[in-house]
């Protein structure tokens, strides 16, 4: 029997239901009914399930968990739960990003006065964490390379309690990943929780890159040569190694061992992939979406505040780009460029575009076009915001099935989740809280471009308007605005 037959064969029994009259009031007949029951049919719907429910007077909790169990059969239990994980990753994308700092209560020590000292206990581990990293931290160019999974809450925090102050460090961190991204005992997708986990760093101004490697079972494992000690601090003369339990450990300037300890980290970086790279710059910003938009296959766009910049016309750019812009009129050409040749892949490219009623909201109040940082243009007269919709309206019209508008936002229009991606490329695209300019991140894993692959391809229609209803529903909000 399938999990949603057993707990389906549960309520009715407890219930004292007869199979008959459930049949009956769902309007199935009663045979398939009892194959459903017996678990060698499943229901054809949702709306099905939510039908028996009803009749079986299901408290909220009950009905979740049993259509919880419905999709489970129908879809696959990792299959649920990554899509569960990543429907709840966008839903809470602006506190994932925006994470607290730390309240440092450590004391700077210049130095310590052995090279070689043992660590033991939660408190002398994050001392001399707190050393290492604030030594760093003060230095014209400071450098840490760290091999460490990111589920050390201590060390963010106290990576993005520096931020501020701490523009010339560079950290690289070296993470592993799960080859086959099963889900694990939490329910959750391991490789998406680690990339949740390092999004707060991505926003720092210090050079931030995280890379991967692959393990196939479980971390330790694959880390034969730190077993027993299997996280690392580095710096040019300081080392922490530590236990995975983050409470035992050692610290180390000695320069025979620092030499080693670099040649084994440099060993594992030999085999390890960028997994963000962080694009800030504007023109490499578009000289990059340029190579990932491509016609090669299915695309998606993710963005609540649908896109635009396939509608600004010559006459836009030159009205509300600044005019103080450093070599204006070049950029001027690069983007026209850049939105020609994104119109003439859109032609050729089955791109789905994904958006919202409040995103549709949210520009006609602001005028904030997501994709570019605010110095670069004024925000549009509420006339022109009016008019790009109305170019958006014609699009919908012109092209229905690619455009699918929620019925609600899903995260946040602002500070929220902008995610493109197809079969090769992707980014995450979201502007922090408390800033104007729009990160824009490199996906360069492919287990995370799938898992938001098959989310995207795989929501359920019941969230969207129908297509015929999306260009009527635009039309009634813009005349709220004339």
């Amino acid at each position: 029997m399938s999990k949603f037959s057993q707990l389906l064969s549960q309520y009715i029994e407890e219930k004292n239901v007869r199979i008959y009259s459930l049949a009956e009031y769902c309007g199935i007949d009663r045979s398939f009914m009892y194959k459903i029951v017996h678990g060698k049919r499943t229901p054809g719907s949702a709306s099905t399930v939510n039908k028996i429910a009803d009749y079986l007077r299901l408290t909220p909790g009950e009905c979740r968990e049993l259509t919880d169990a419905y999709f489970i059969t129908v879809q696959g239990s990792d299959n649920f739960y990554r899509r569960k994980h990543v429907l709840a990753f966008l839903n809470d994308f602006k506190n994932i990003v925006n994470r607290d700092t730390l309240n440092l209560s450590f004391s700077f020590q210049t130095s310590y006065t052995q090279t070689l000292i043992p660590l033991d206990g939660e408190t002398n581990v994050n001392q001399a964490i707190f050393n290492l990293v604030a030594w760093q931290a003060q230095k014209e160019s400071g450098e840490i390379h760290m091999l460490i999974q990111p589920k050390f809450p201590f060390l963010t925090q106290l990576l993005l309690s520096i931020a501020r102050n701490c523009h010339q460090l560079t950290i690289r961190q070296l993470i592993y990943l799960n080859n086959m991204d099963s889900v694990r005992e939490n329910r959750k997708s391991y490789n998406l929780h680690c990339l949740q986990n390092i999004l707060p760093l991505c926003t720092c101004k210090y050079q931030y890159q995280p890379y991967y490697y692959y393990y196939y079972d479980t971390v330790p494992s694959s880390l034969d040569s730190f077993r027993l000690f299997p996280y690392l601090l580095l710096t040019d003369n300081q080392a922490i190694i530590l236990s995975e339990t983050l409470q035992t450990g050692f610290f180390t300037s000695q320069p025979d061992m620092i030499s080693l300890i670099k040649k084994i980290f440099n060993r594992y970086m030999e085999q390890a992939r960028p997994l963000l790279l962080k694009i800030e710059d504007v023109h490499t910003q578009l000289s990059f979406i340029q190579q990932c938009v491509t016609s090669s296959s299915m695309a998606y766009n993710f963005q609540m505040t649908p896109c635009m910049t396939n509608l600004l016309s010559s006459e836009f750019l030159k009205k509300y780009l600044i005019p103080t812009l450093p070599s204006r009129e070049l950029f001027i050409a690069q983007l026209e460029n850049h939105i020609g040749h994104v119109n003439s892949l859109h032609e050729e490219q089955e791109e789905i575009l994904i958006f919202s009623e409040d995103g549709i909201v949210e520009f006609l109040n602001t005028g904030k076009i997501e994709e570019y940082p605010s110095y670069i243009y004024t925000p549009p007269s509420l006339e022109d915001r009016i008019d790009l919709i109305h170019r958006f309206i014609k699009e919908c019209e012109k092209d229905r099935r690619h455009m699918r508008m929620l019925k609600h936002t899903i995260g946040s229009v602002r500070n929220g989740a902008n995610i493109y991606c197809n079969s090769c490329n992707g980014y995450l695209l979201f502007t922090p809280a408390e800033s104007d300019t729009p990160i824009y991140l490199n996906i360069q894993e492919s287990g995370l471009l799938s898992a938001f692959l098959d989310f995207f391809e795989n929501m359920d229609q019941s969230l969207f308007y129908p297509e015929e209803e999306i260009p009527i529903r635009l039309k009634q909000i813009t005349e709220r605005y004339l």
